[in-house]
């Protein structure tokens, strides 16, 4: 490391203009009356010059020595200087350093902005983080990338997808192409935490799940906890994902325009008033359906997919120590296929951040957030089309204080959540519909938490991060409770009584949610972590479709939906090589889900009023090992990623007839035991660079008829347990192409991206259907999208 920091001080010198000793700019802070003290404190924020975004990780060195200080994640420095003279240098990789002598005499702000090397266009470097933080961090299972490297990885329509990105990473897959969600270490979609800046996010898909909700424009970075979960997340049992957004920028108006032949662009970002308020706005929009109308079958030729997201962000200083955000999220989708089915949904999300630096190792956030999701599913038949409406509203509250000092951070706060599910409502389509109205009047719950976390380095080899969480929820009403037989299954059939309850509470449930997670260095570059979590969640989804999809209801915890619980072990070798040119790590995990949800066979889940008579509930249990050697440097970069892993659940009810498999384990829907994803950049020079992506997983499980029998003459399939057999297994190729534009003097790019480059017709899953007279059942495999796809896009910075 140290020879790797000499290196980085060298080139710095030397692609600067002149020597760095000329370069130091002199700056006084006169003493301005009262009484003269010995320390005096400097402040400031550092940003890029390019984008005007702060920048964190920022070494500070004074009079030619590193103080152990960096800028935080807003781009922000404390520290405390003797009264005199000093000289101070601001050092970040792939920027150019800036030199200062300060001669203070007074507490003092001083904002200094970065730029790029020069000839940081002529190679491209992973830097989301310090390199061997992966070594260092005291936290199992954690994934956190910037921007810059999402749009290095081949991805549909051309676009850089948080999504995409994390499918190659080992531990994160999904059902298959057409679903959306991700499936975490096993864990179901519905299990991860989904956020915006720690606002909550509940759908978060586009164009049936092959692109994310979040516009790669203002996304700054993000981070995936999979293993140990911090204590200031929670509400769901597997995986927390905080996606953050960028500010605008304080300084210079300026934009972005992007049209391609699947999706559109525009951005635009700058100063309300300069180096105090900014904002920044997003829209993205849909271009598909004329690629539908290519499509030789009529019904892909009358079919409709458009989807839609906007952005905005105003930030605004009140002091250095002071600011003040809102963020404003809106997506929405629409698909009709032919004139047979469709479905739509919108969501609406916005929050208000307040942070302060209340002194120089003290600041304290305070968040509240509103959502709003709405879904329909539609048959817009002429005499019997109907629509099926359903949603979500909720209000989330949280406030958190960081406290640090030089070996330990500690974290403090508590959140809440408002639930009101939507009631479920069916309309006719049109007039000429005769199907009936219909409505079910939905739950609402609370659940809120208080929690503490501590990170705390022991020493140089030992690092500890332990935080606890304990969680109460709550239904209120109006609801109604149905009454069953005792010692006789929850079936419609067993139903004795209602009790209708107008307010108040109706259930409570509550839980202790501890985490500890450990790094033991055996040198400075390996280390040796472990953690454990326990983790519950109140809020789920329910769906009968094989994956994850817009129309699925989601579903409080009630008398008879329990919540669910979960324990999670993890433990994993970590090791750089190459002054951290090479990344490797090693992980294990293990964990089991309690109060895991499975639907009855032939399950009826819409417009249902007692819903817990099609469910049943069980125990998951999920284990595996992930492997992940990357490149971090030099002019070929990426991952290979590799994970074997397995997901299982069997149902735990004392009734028999309402077993699934009779009660013994089988997988999951996502259930998928090899994945291997391989993904490489070619720097070429002069921001060009080719990209691959290489995908492989086997086949998930699927239900299907082990026998026929025949009853007055009619052929009757009977169906073997659930989840026995497979698809065949996935294999996927994708390339694309970044280059400059075709005008000399514009900031302009083109992104060509092939997808599917082999044109193999992976199965999303497999049906059986009867040819002419014959007792077999011929199986036919269903692929969402069969075909190459390519796509361009050409953007311009303004």
């Amino acid at each position: 490391m140290k020879k790797l920091f000499l290196l980085f001080v060298l080139v710095n010198c030397f692609f600067s203009k002149g020597n760095a000793q000329n370069e130091f700019k002199e700056i006084y802070f006169e003493h301005q009356g009262g009484l003269k003290k010995e320390k005096y404190l400097l402040t400031g924020t550092v940003t890029s010059k390019e984008t005007g975004m702060p920048l964190e990780n920022v070494s500070v060195h004074i009079d030619g020595f590193f103080t152990g200080i960096n800028t935080d994640n807003f781009g922000q420095y404390v520290f405390p200087l003797d009264s005199g003279r000093h000289r101070i240098v601001f050092r970040r990789f792939g920027k150019n350093a800036d030199f200062f002598i300060v001669n203070i005499f007074r507490d003092a702000v001083l904002d200094v902005t970065l730029g790029n090397f020069d000839f940081q266009l002529e190679m491209f470097t992973v830097m989301s983080e310090e390199r061997d933080r992966n070594v260092r961090s005291p936290i199992t299972g954690v994934t956190k990338m910037n921007i810059e490297e999402l749009k290095l990885v081949p991805a549909l329509l051309g676009e850089p997808d948080v999504f995409n990105v994390l499918q190659s990473m080992p531990g994160v897959t999904s059902v298959g192409e057409g679903s959306g969600g991700l499936n975490i270490r096993g864990g179901q979609a519905d299990q991860n935490l989904i956020m915006m800046n720690e606002a909550i996010v509940l759908s978060n898909n586009h164009a049936l799940g092959f692109l994310s909700a979040f516009n790669g424009d203002v996304l700054q970075n993000f981070s995936l906890y999979k293993g140990n979960v911090p204590s200031q997340f929670g509400g769901r049992s597997a995986s927390a994902l905080n996606i953050q957004t960028r500010n605008g920028d304080f300084e210079n108006w300026g934009g972005t325009v992007s049209v391609g032949s699947a999706v559109t662009r525009l951005m635009l970002e700058g100063p309300i008033k300069t180096e105090k308020t900014s904002m920044i706005a997003a829209l993205r929009r849909s271009n598909l359906n004329w690629k539908l109308s290519t499509v030789d079958q009529l019904d892909v030729q009358d079919s409709r997919l458009n989807f839609h997201d906007i952005y905005g962000g105003i930030s605004h200083k009140f002091s250095q120590k002071n600011t003040i955000e809102f963020n404003l999220l809106n997506t929405g989708d629409r698909f009709q296929y032919s004139d047979q089915f469709g479905f739509q949904w919108n969501n609406f999300v916005s929050s208000l951040t307040s942070k302060n630096l209340v002194s120089d190792n003290f600041s304290i956030i305070g968040l509240v957030a509103l959502g709003n999701f709405s879904n329909q599913f539609f048959e817009p038949t002429i005499n019997d089309g109907f629509r099926i409406t359903n949603g979500l509203e909720y209000q989330q509250a949280k406030l958190s204080g960081l406290w640090t000092s030089e070996s330990v951070e500690l974290t403090f706060g508590a959140e809440a959540v408002n639930y009101q599910m939507k009631p479920e409502q069916r309309e006719p389509f049109n007039e000429t519909s005769g199907i009936l109205p219909g409505k079910v009047n939905k739950e609402r719950g609370f659940e809120w938490a208080p929690f503490i976390g501590l990170d705390w380095t022991v020493s140089e080899n030992f690092s500890l991060s332990v935080g606890a969480r304990y969680s109460f929820y709550q239904q209120d009403g109006p609801d109604s409770v149905f009454l069953y037989q005792e010692n006789l299954p929850v079936s419609r059939l067993n139903i004795m009584d209602r009790l209708a309850f107008e307010s108040g509470p109706i259930v409570s449930y509550s839980g202790f949610e501890p985490r500890i997670s450990f790094r033991w260095s055996l040198d400075e570059t390996q280390s040796i972590k472990a953690g454990a979590s326990l983790m519950n969640q109140y809020l789920q989804t329910i769906s009968n479709a094989t994956g994850p999809t817009p129309i699925d209801l989601w579903q409080i915890s009630t008398t008879y939906i329990l919540p669910q619980r979960s324990y999670n072990y993890s433990l994993g070798y970590f090791k750089n090589i190459n002054e951290n040119e090479w990344s490797t790590s090693l992980e294990g995990y293990y964990r089991i889900t309690e109060n895991q949800l499975e639907y009855r066979d032939f399950a009826d889940l819409f417009l249902n009023p007692h819903i817990e008579t099609e469910l049943v509930q069980g125990e998951g249990r999920a284990y595996g090992i992930e492997l992940l050697i990357q490149r971090n440097r030099g002019i070929v970069t990426g991952w290979l990623s590799y994970t074997y892993s397995r997901s299982l659940v069997r149902t735990t009810s004392p009734f028999r007839e309402i077993q699934v498999n009779r009660g013994e384990w089988f997988p999951t829907n996502f259930d998928r035991p090899h994945i291997l994803s391989l993904v490489s950049s070619i720097n070429l020079g002069k921001k060009r660079f080719f990209n691959a992506s290489f995908n492989y997983s086997t086949g998930r499980p699927v239900t299907a008829p082990s026998t026929n029998y025949i009853i007055a003459g009619i052929f009757i399939p009977d169906f073997g347990d659930r989840n026995q057999f497979r698809i065949p297994d996935y294999i996927r190729l994708d390339f694309s192409y970044l280059t400059n534009g075709i005008v000399r003097n514009w900031d302009d790019a083109i992104n060509f991206s092939i997808y599917n480059v082999m044109s193999r017709r992976n199965a999303y899953s497999v049906f059986f259907q009867r040819e002419n007279q014959s007792r077999r059942l011929r199986p036919y495999q269903l692929s969402v999208l069969g075909s190459i796809f390519p796509s361009v896009t050409y953007s311009v910075n303004f």
